[in-house]
């Protein structure tokens, strides 16, 4: 290369994938996909809002005296439903609405018997994808002492940690999703993201993942839970399921108004001496902001296009990993929308028609994770061969290894008679994930003459 350049930059990664194709004349290993998935917590729930007085949530435990007086819930509306089926349909996109049905009902049951917003939702519910976010959105992790802060894991009367139980757990779970069945929602009993992610381990009050988690997702047929990426950015086990990390937004799930995200973004990224909480200022991975936004700009100035050259960077580094806000973010101001428009106004003039921006779910994020994760070990072991003689392509790797490949366009799979088309097109080339054809032991291709 005659230019200097680093694996973060975005002019590299526009580049890279032609650099590997010249390179290769458009035959090698592996496949890179552009995707983006945005997961939409909390729908059918409302969310506290930050309070931009006393800089903290209000009915939070470590909000000193807040006990949720002063402040109106952020929850969505049936015009923000409307509003979020229509979005969809004029930008060609699909959201995850990962949804608490006991949330929704409880707020039915306070406000008359009736919800216009989940009776809107419902009315489009065919026009997203659903995941289980459990019934009521509690802590599936250890019991939780708030007496003091930060907050700490109840002990029993032995000295061992309190947890939730599994059966407690099952139950959110399972509930949620027969509620889901009963409405006709198309939803998969695999995917599952907890609230807060939790019962999964939350360092540093609890190192460790509640004991009776694993269980509850093997009762419940769980097979990929959500983690939260900027703590777990390696996917693990829990017992027979499989985590699915997930990219947080600063899209903040406490803010519906572009003031109140601007305030909150002020107090985070700010230094003490301009007014901030210092926390950039203390870590040493966070770089504080030269002066604080203007609280009625600053979101469209800065915020905006900042989160979506974030999020469009993941995509272009062909990381499937899905993204996540909350309902509070469709409601109202409805901050969500220009990051989203953002991205896939960016890709659209970056790319060509023949390069989309998939948009896969949960659980088809999870098995290309799991995939990426086996193909590493194999090639780390030295338990991949691969070589190409004239128009012949042939790998071997362990038997039941996905083993992900480009081509040329026209190219063949060799069968044991006779041939197939081989992948699927994307970026004027074809690729797939493959094994081996009936009968045979090394995968083997028929590039075009």
């Amino acid at each position: 290369m005659t230019f200097a350049y680093n694996s973060d930059q975005q002019q590299f990664r526009l580049l890279a994938r032609g650099i590997v194709e010249w390179l290769t004349q458009g035959v090698h290993l592996g496949q890179t996909r552009n995707s983006f998935a945005v997961h939409v917590d909390d729908v059918f729930a409302p969310d506290s809002r930050w309070d931009t007085e006393r800089d903290c949530t209000p009915g939070d435990f470590d909000c000193a005296g807040g006990d949720g007086e002063g402040t109106t819930p952020i929850r969505m509306t049936a015009d923000d439903a409307a509003y979020a089926a229509r979005w969809q349909r004029e930008h060609g996109f699909t959201m995850d609405m990962v949804y608490n049905a006991g949330s929704g009902e409880e707020w039915k049951t306070e406000h008359g018997g009736t919800d216009a917003l989940a009776d809107r939702l419902l009315a489009d519910k065919a026009q997203y994808r659903w995941v289980n976010h459990t019934y009521t959105h509690p802590f599936l992790g250890c019991v939780q002492d708030t007496s003091s802060v930060p907050w700490s894991c109840a002990k029993n009367a032995d000295g061992s940690t309190k947890y939730m139980s599994r059966a407690e757990i099952a139950a959110q779970i399972r509930d949620n999703h027969n509620w889901a069945v009963s409405k006709g929602l198309p939803v998969d009993r695999a995917e599952l993201v907890t609230g807060e992610h939790s019962g999964l381990k939350t360092l540093p009050q609890q190192p460790n993942d509640n004991p009776n988690l694993s269980g509850a997702l093997a009762d419940t047929g769980v097979k990929w839970i959500a983690s939260d990426n900027s703590r777990e950015p390696g996917q693990r086990a829990i017992g027979n399921a499989l985590t699915v990390p997930r990219h947080p937004m600063n899209v903040y799930y406490n803010v519906g108004t572009a003031a109140e995200m601007a305030d909150e973004y002020n107090w985070i990224y700010t230094s003490r001496a301009d007014g901030g909480s210092g926390v950039c200022e203390d870590n040493p991975t966070s770089t504080c902001l030269d002066e604080p936004l203007d609280t009625t700009t600053g979101y469209a100035e800065h915020i905006v296009p900042q989160e979506a050259r974030t999020a469009l960077g993941h995509a272009l580094a062909g990381d499937p990993r899905p993204h996540y806000a909350h309902q509070s973010n469709l409601a109202e101001d409805r901050l969500l929308y220009p990051v989203m428009e953002k991205v896939l106004a960016d890709h659209r003039a970056l790319f060509a028609d023949d390069t989309p921006l998939e948009n896969p779910r949960h659980s088809a994020i999870g098995t290309e994770v799991q995939r990426r994760a086996a193909w590493q070990t194999a090639l780390a072991n030295g338990r991949v061969t691969a070589y190409r003689i004239g128009t012949t392509v042939t790998v071997t790797a362990p038997s039941g290894t996905q083993i992900p490949l480009t081509a040329p366009e026209g190219t063949k799979k060799q069968l044991l008679l006779g041939t197939s088309a081989f992948g699927t097109p994307y970026a004027g080339a074809r690729s797939a994930w493959a094994t081996p054809a009936a009968l045979q032991s090394a995968l083997t291709l028929k590039l075009p003459s």
